[in-house]
C-alpha cells in the first residue's frame, strides 16, 4: 500500500474510529512495511490534515452540492493539504493518487467527484478568503481552533496570548527525551544518539532533556538499553517540583503512562519506592513493560482508582504525594491536534468535578509537613489555579509551597502567578502545562 493510502487510513481511524493520531499511526505502520521516507510522508499528512481541518473544510466547502460522505471529507482535505502546504509534491501527484483511493473505495464515480471537486479547488482564482469580520470568529477559521475554545482563552488570558497560542499549536512537536540519570547524563546520552545516525539538542528547561532534530531514537540500541524515556520537557517539571529525598516513599496516583513515576523513581533510588496507580489494565501493563526496560525496579504499579486509596493506605502514610490528574488536554494540541473538535464545553465542566475529588481524597494520604503536587497537561484556569484555590479554601491544613519555585529552573521565574506555574506551548516550544506544589502544615 502506498503512502497516501496508509494516510488516508490512519486518518479514518482518528475522524470516523475516534482512535489518537499516535495510535492511529503506529498501528498502520505495524501493518504496512513503509520506508522511512514514506512512514515520514504519512506523518506529514495525517497531522497536517488534522491540525488544518477547519480551514482546509472552509476552502473545500464552495464545491460540496448537497451531502458529501465523512471519507471522500477526509480524502478531499488530506489531498488540498499536499498541495498547499507540501511544496515537494506535485499537486497532480497527490490529486491523481486520491483519485485513486476514491474509485477503489467507492467506484469510478468517486473518483470523478473527488478528481472534479479537487481540480475546481486548486485552480481558478485560488483559495477561498476567510471574509468573517469578527476577529475571534476568523481566528477559529485561519488556525483551526473551535471558537469556544478561542473565547475561553481570550476571557482568561487575553488578546496577545490567545493569538501565540493558536499559532503554537499548529506548529508539529519535536520528540523530546529525558535522559535515565541513573544510567547516563544528558551528554553522553546526546553522543550516543549521534553516533547512531540521530541528531539532537538539549532541552531549554531540564538538565536531562534531549530534542530530536533528526532521526529516529526508537530504533537505536540506547532506546533498548533504557538509557532514556520519550517525555516533553514540561512533563518533566512535575517530578521536579516535588523532589523526593533519596530513599522516600512517594504516591502517584494518575500514573499512566508513567513517565513521571520513572522521573521520580531516579530521585528516590533504589532505597525508595514510586507507588504507581492508575484505573486501566492496559495501562499499568505498559508502565511494567516501560519500567522493565528502563531496569527499574522500585516503581510498584498497580490498578487502583484514586477514590479508593483507602482500601490499600493508612491515612498519612506518605511525605510526597503527586497528583498529576485527569484533564481536557488542551495542552497537548500539537501531539494529539484532533483533540481540539472532541471537545466541548460541558466536557471541561464535567472533568473538573473529578479534579476536585480526586486531589481532595488523595490529600489524606499525605503526612503532616509533606508536599503535594498538583498538575494537568491543559491551559484552562478553572482546571488549574481554580482547582487549586478551592482546595486551599476548603482544606485549611494546606498551603501553596513558599520553596516551590526555588526548585524550579531559573528562566521559569517569570512564569509563576501567585505561587503556580503555568507554561504555554508558545513560551518555550512545550507542551502547555501546570504545575502547583502544596504543603500541608504539621499539627
Amino acid at each position: 500500500m502506498d503512502a497516501r493510502s496508509v494516510a488516508f487510513q490512519a486518518l479514518l481511524m482518528v475522524r470516523v474510529e475516534g482512535a489518537y493520531s499516535n495510535e492511529a499511526l503506529q498501528k498502520v505502520f505495524s501493518e504496512h512495511q513503509l520506508s522511512a521516507l514514506d512512514k515520514g510522508l504519512v506523518t506529514e499528512i495525517v497531522y497536517g490534515t488534522l491540525t488544518h481541518e477547519q480551514l482546509l473544510d472552509h476552502w473545500l466547502q464552495p464545491y460540496f452540492q448537497g451531502r458529501v460522505k465523512v471519507w471522500i471529507r477526509i480524502l478531499l482535505a488530506m489531498t488540498l493539504y499536499q498541495v498547499v502546504y507540501l511544496e515537494k509534491i506535485p499537486s497532480y501527484a497527490a490529486i491523481d493518487g486520491a483519485v485513486e483511493i476514491a474509485k477503489g473505495r467507492g467506484g469510478a464515480f468517486n473518483g470523478k467527484t473527488v478528481n472534479a471537486i479537487l481540480r475546481k479547488a486548486t485552480s481558478g482564482d485560488g483559495l477561498r478568503e476567510v471574509d468573517e469580520q469578527e476577529e475571534l470568529n476568523r481566528w477559529a477559521i485561519e488556525y483551526s481552533h473551535p471558537e469556544w475554545l478561542i473565547r475561553l482563552w481570550h476571557a482568561q488570558f487575553g488578546h496577545v496570548r490567545t493569538f501565540e497560542m493558536l499559532r503554537a499549536n499548529n506548529k508539529r512537536a519535536k520528540m523530546v527525551l529525558r535522559a535515565h540519570s541513573r544510567l547516563i547524563d544528558r551528554d553522553e546520552l546526546m553522543k550516543q544518539l549521534a553516533s547512531e545516525g540521530v541528531t539532537c539538542i538539549p532541552g531549554r528547561l531540564c538538565e536531562t532533556a534531549v530534542v530530536i532534530t533528526s532521526g529516529n531514537p526508537l530504533t537505536t540500541h540506547a532506546f533498548k538499553a533504557g538509557l532514556f524515556y520519550v517525555q516533553d520537557e514540561a512533563s518533566m517539571l512535575p517530578a521536579m517540583a516535588l523532589s523526593p529525598k533519596v530513599g522516600a516513599h512517594v504516591l502517584d496516583v494518575c500514573a499512566a503512562p508513567g513517565g513521571k513515576a520513572f522521573h521520580l523513581a531516579e530521585m528516590v533510588g533504589e532505597h525508595g519506592v514510586v507507588h504507581a496507580h492508575d484505573i486501566y489494565d492496559h495501562k499499568i501493563a505498559r508502565i511494567k513493560e516501560n519500567a522493565k526496560r528502563l531496569g527499574i525496579h522500585h516503581v510498584e504499579a498497580s490498578i487502583c482508582s484514586a477514590l479508593e486509596l483507602h482500601h490499600i493506605y493508612e491515612p498519612e502514610s506518605f511525605d510526597y504525594l503527586l497528583v498529576d490528574a485527569p484533564c481536557s488536554g488542551l495542552g497537548i494540541m500539537r501531539r494529539h491536534p484532533e483533540v481540539k473538535f472532541r471537545k466541548k464545553p460541558e466536557d471541561l465542566d464535567a472533568i473538573i468535578s473529578i479534579q476536585k475529588a480526586i486531589l481532595a481524597n488523595s490529600a489524606a494520604f499525605l503526612k503532616p509537613g509533606g508536599r503535594l503536587v498538583y498538575s494537568t497537561c491543559t491551559v484552562n484556569k478553572k482546571e488549574n489555579q481554580r482547582q487549586v484555590e478551592t482546595f486551599l479554601k476548603e482544606n485549611k491544613g494546606f498551603e501553596l509551597d513558599p520553596s516551590f519555585e526555588g526548585r524550579m529552573p531559573a528562566r521559569l521565574k517569570p512564569h509563576f502567578e501567585q505561587g503556580m506555574l503555568q507554561l504555554f506551548p508558545q513560551d518555550f516550544e512545550t507542551d502547555g502545562f501546570f504545575v502547583a506544589s502544596l504543603v500541608k502544615l504539621k499539627k
